[in-house]
């Protein structure tokens, strides 16, 4: 038995592809244009619900057939998108970038794209504005939606099934506001903290037709509610948190309003239009924007958002109208399943198999140890909000000499131990990630950051060391009056000798990512020294400045791996950067070796 079809659904549909679009290509004009996913979550909730309940009552549903549906349904757009992505990485993506594209690839066959990009989010982890299937984590969702709710429909009885639609709806949103604070990501990918916005639209299946009155404020509300989320939401907003529920209420008062007026503009023709396409033109749209900009290798701009949106256009059409419109009928379900067996398995070939065809130099500077298995992360270098004490993070050689900052001080520690097979000193590694060595609040030190870095100070207290070194991605609105109480406190604790480290070369785009491109339009290997990709600015003469006045000895670490605008891209076969701030270890060894008089290690 069919469900009715409901044209102003297909509009609702135009306006969440084109809010997640909008907001992807130009981030500053929709701000929370990202809430079109919640609003998908809510129409996926109420169509499915309404399909198996209804052949449920007509006694005609099968599992199997169900099943069969969605697969011709998501199987052919998804098919010819995820090869396509797959193809195209394999031509333009660095070795890191290729992996992670095939392990996404693989996962989104086995409707897991979600938990996949869940592993992977870490400090370390590739920019996710760099993943070419980020935006599969939502298909994940739905897909293991569809694999589980029509099962519990199926086996309950009938005058249970708005019982449990709602005991779904409640207990899955109180999940997800206990855990929104402490685990955000988690909360942001798993199907638990998501379910209650599909269950809210499964919920609406259950509640009978309003006035019209009622219908018309509930309409107009909605949208309200919709456009609020679109302007009044950022990126930074927690999410999906209490946040969610405007834009999902919004949606589940416009999916009640049918016949409104609301709901009869969004049935017009270009509203229902964009919605027929909006599934491909959802699934092309990233990957798009993403190698759009590894190709030009340039930031999202205007013009690359532009020219993304209008060839997302383009192929969603084509997809829609080749692929997606013919198949969905005639396609049998193996040669379905076949073909996304294929893609899984090009997907293994580029995470484990596929080396881009790059020269053997450029291969082996992409290749080369980045040191980090030497920072002691968890343990000497902590992630935001980790607890940790230092505990055997200094030694006891003399002279002691102190790191403290952030993950650029925590870079520094391969070339401290390359020093000390030839000079005898010993290492305190007191490293906190994206936290630089500062004790007052500031535009880049949090009260987490603050309260580890009163822990230093102690621990500083008790180890005593001969030299401090301070170094960090120093934010130059960090003036005299944020690094002062530092320096003071150390004073204060004994410490004499005290070095402020300047900032690090920032490489636009990350230098792994500048290689690439670098020899994809050349041919060629990076130069040894290049300006090209190397920001010019960084705030190096405010912090030698601030050191002068502070009295403590400056060391700047651009003039060490710079001579001019020209910055060190590569040394002994090996980057120097393993991103866009993060030296390797060979860039780490080589900055130590050149400053290391000046910290007093003759």
């Amino acid at each position: 038995m069919s469900v009715a079809y409901r044209p102003d659904i297909d509009g609702l549909r135009a306006v969440a592809v084109s809010s997640v679009v909008l907001f992807h290509a130009f981030p500053g004009a929709l701000p929370g244009g990202f809430v079109g996913v919640d609003i998908f979550f809510v129409i996926s909730g109420f169509l499915i619900t309404g399909i198996v309940t209804s052949d449920l009552q007509a006694k005609t549903f099968s599992l199997t057939t169900f099943y069969q549906r969605r697969v011709r349904r998501i199987f052919p757009a998804l098919i010819v998108v995820l090869a396509a992505t797959v193809i195209v990485g394999l031509r333009l993506l660095p070795p890191d970038g290729l992996h992670s594209l095939g392990k996404n690839a693989v996962a989104s066959v086995l409707f897991a794209a979600n938990l996949m990009l869940l592993s992977e989010v870490n400090y370390f982890d590739i920019d996710a504005h760099l993943k070419p299937l980020l935006h599969l984590w939502s298909l994940g969702i739905e897909e293991q939606f569809y694999l589980i709710w029509p099962l519990i429909l199926w086996v309950i009885p009938r005058r249970q099934r708005q019982i449990a639609a709602i005991v779904g709806l409640v207990s899955s949103f109180i999940l997800n506001l206990i855990m929104v604070g402490p685990h955000p990501a988690a909360t942001f990918f798993l199907p638990f903290t998501r379910a209650w916005e599909l269950m809210a639209g499964a919920v609406l299946v259950f509640v009978p037709p309003q006035s019209k009155a009622v219908s018309e404020t509930a309409a107009i509300t909605g949208i309200l509610a919709i456009e609020a989320s679109f302007f009044l939401f950022t990126a930074k907003t927690q999410f999906p948190g209490w946040a969610a529920a405007l834009p999902v209420a919004g949606t589940a008062l416009l999916i009640l309003s049918e016949g409104a007026l609301v709901n009869r503009i969004l049935s017009l023709k270009p509203f229902v239009g964009v919605g027929l396409i909006s599934y491909p033109l959802y699934l092309w749209h990233w990957p798009v924007l993403v190698f759009l900009q590894v190709y030009l290798f340039r930031p999202l701009n205007d013009t690359v958002g532009f020219v993304a949106v209008l060839l997302s256009l383009i192929l969603a059409v084509l997809t829609y109208l080749a692929i997606e419109r013919p198949l969905r009928r005639r396609a049998r379900v193996w040669q379905l399943g076949a073909a996304m067996s294929a893609v899984g398995a090009l997907g293994l070939f580029a995470a484990f198999v596929k080396v881009p065809d790059l020269p053997i130099q450029l291969q082996a500077m992409l290749n080369a140890p980045n040191g980090i298995d030497a920072w002691r992360v968890h343990k000497c270098m902590l992630l935001d909000g980790e607890d940790g004490d230092f505990a055997g993070c200094s030694e006891s050689k003399r002279p002691l000499i102190a790191i403290w900052g952030d993950s650029t001080a925590s870079a520094l520690i391969p070339g401290f131990r390359k020093l000390q097979a030839t000079h005898e000193f010993g290492i305190s590694q007191l490293t906190v990630s994206s936290c630089p060595p500062l004790l007052v609040q500031s535009h880049s030190a949090n009260p987490y950051c603050l309260q580890k870095n009163a822990e230093i100070v102690r621990r500083i207290s008790e180890i005593k060391p001969d030299i401090v070194v301070l170094q960090a991605i120093w934010d130059v609105n960090d003036r005299l009056e944020t690094t002062k109480p530092t320096i003071d406190a150390l004073r204060a604790v004994g410490v004499t000798r005290i070095i402020i480290l300047g900032p690090v070369p920032v490489w636009r785009g990350g230098l792994p990512d500048a290689a690439m491109a670098y020899y994809r339009q050349t041919g060629k290997i990076i130069p040894e020294w290049t300006s090209q990709y190397v920001d010019r600015e960084s705030g190096d003469k405010i912090m030698s400045d601030i050191a002068n006045q502070l009295g403590v000895q400056y060391v700047s670490v651009r003039g060490a791996l710079c001579r001019g605008n020209e910055c060190l891209a590569h040394v002994d076969d090996s980057l120097t950067a393993r991103d866009i701030i993060h030296l390797t270890r060979a860039g780490s060894e080589f900055l130590l070796q050149k400053i290391a008089p000046q910290i007093g290690l003759n």
